[in-house]
């Protein structure tokens, strides 16, 4: 065991809500299809089985339509916090607070493929190199995590902040020389690069909702082990959903532009391309 880790009081909060534009209620269908279990349902089963002694929260808005994820934390016998729809990080702040959490690994309802083994390694790491955030680079897209020192996210609270940063809790961490930042690096081959396990479109609940299936019948743990099995042997089922575009939180034109090139590359929009890379080049 890391030094330390045995005096740390660590949280895993998952910041969840029912409204979506793309998948409406996504976070509560169930998985696999046809189970009597839901996406949030699976993501509390794979904490429960952590080796860290970690207490779970979700923290979802006091809107309405977010009733049923109380219920369903009371279901499930793990905490619950109701706080502000946008301002996202003062939901973490107030978990902070009012529980006296040391460190915070935060995840999201969308991402029900959680690989517990690797989850408590980035815990161990993250503690070793007192850093104040932590995340995972090199996972498939929907599997990395972020791990922050709670004394960080508390002294957000004296900072200028946009409503981006409140939105998006780590943002401004990130972003901010002031913090103390380190990736804990999964070096995977080039193969796994193009796989994706978050849930916004329809695509992605059916190739994650195949997962939870092939996991029933082989008993190969959810996690990496079961995305290499799948693109050995099945390769073809995350082609299903390779063209979905995912949402970047870019701050300026030219970021928003590198995120628009590889999608109008897919969909060989050649001339559209050059524009942008003459603009770039340019200087805009």
């Amino acid at each position: 065991m890391v030094d330390g880790l045995q005096n740390k009081k660590i949280a895993f909060i998952i910041q969840a809500r029912m409204q979506s534009t793309r998948l409406p209620g996504k976070i509560l269908l169930p998985m696999p299809l046809g189970s009597d279990f839901c996406l949030l349902d699976q993501i509390i089963i794979s904490l429960k089985s952590s080796k860290r002694d970690a207490s779970i929260y979700i923290a979802t808005s006091e809107n309405v339509e977010n009733d049923v994820l109380e219920k369903t934390a009371i279901v499930n016998e793990v905490n619950y916090f109701r706080g502000s729809e946008n301002d996202v990080l003062s939901r973490f702040i107030s978990i902070i607070e009012q529980n006296f959490i040391d460190i915070v690994v935060r995840l999201t309802a969308d991402n029900p493929v959680v690989d517990v083994s690797l989850l408590d390694e980035t815990i161990d790491f993250h503690i070793k190199n007192k850093k104040d955030y932590t995340n995972t680079v090199g996972l498939p897209l929907g599997m990395n995590f972020e791990v922050i020192d709670a004394n960080a996210l508390l002294s957000l609270k004296n900072k200028n902040l946009t409503s981006q940063d409140k939105e998006h809790v780590t943002l401004y961490l990130k972003n901010s020389s002031e913090f103390t930042c380190e990736s804990f690096k999964i070096g995977l081959q080039d193969k796994y690069n193009n796989v994706r396990v978050t849930i916004d479109y329809p695509s992605d609940y059916l190739v994650v909702s195949s997962l939870f299936s092939l996991y029933l019948m082989t008993k190969i743990p959810l996690g990496l082990r079961m995305i290499e099995y799948v693109v050995d042997r099945f390769p073809f089922l995350f082609e299903c959903n390779q063209s979905n575009i995912q949402k970047d939180n870019c701050k300026t034109l030219e970021e928003e532009i590198d995120v628009a090139i590889p999608i109008l590359e897919k969909l060989e929009l050649t001339r559209l391309v050059n524009v942008f890379k003459s603009k770039i080049h340019e200087g805009i």
